[in-house]
């Protein structure tokens, strides 16, 4: 019992950690731009590495620090850690970029499922192109800079 309130917990704390990061992190990047795609691509690669060392060091160099010199240094380390980690985040807000919301979330997530439940019925085109919105699509960076999402050929 005590195994799987632990995976669930640090599944949890995982889930949460790399999402809200992950997003963070892809919002201070403009991927119109090649030279800020390429960044964010190597920020995403470091960024997993790094969550994987982390990974490595608590079930390696921690749990050795706590068996040999006790939990109070274990936690003690960690919370160091967490509190540097704060600081550099604290020390970066004048630089960082920030995207407001328009709306709710919730709402827009809500306004996902009631679209989808009314368009249940509705029968799939021949020519999947029709599926795909290109009128509303420019090529100038002032138009692809106004999509909320960017769009893509990959999925068609």
């Amino acid at each position: 019992m005590v195994l799987y309130l632990a995976l669930y917990t640090t599944a949890l704390g995982t889930g949460g950690l790399k999402s809200s990061v992950s997003g963070f992190g892809s919002d201070q990047f403009d991927e119109s731009d090649k030279g800020e795609k390429k960044r964010m691509i190597k920020f995403f690669s470091w960024f997993f590495f790094f969550i994987s060392i982390g990974s490595l060091c608590a079930v390696s160099i921690f749990v050795y620090i706590q068996d040999n010199l006790g939990r109070e240094w274990g936690y003690g380390i960690c919370a160091c850690a967490i509190v540097v980690a704060l600081l550099v985040f604290l020390l970066g807000t004048k630089r960082y970029r920030f995207k407001r919301l328009v709306g709710s979330p919730l709402t827009q997530i809500a306004m996902v499922f009631v679209a989808a439940w009314r368009k249940r019925h509705v029968e799939l085109p021949s020519d999947s192109s029709l599926l795909f919105n290109l009128e509303d699509v420019g090529d100038d960076a002032e138009s692809k800079k106004k999509q909320r999402l960017p769009h893509s050929k990959e999925f068609r």
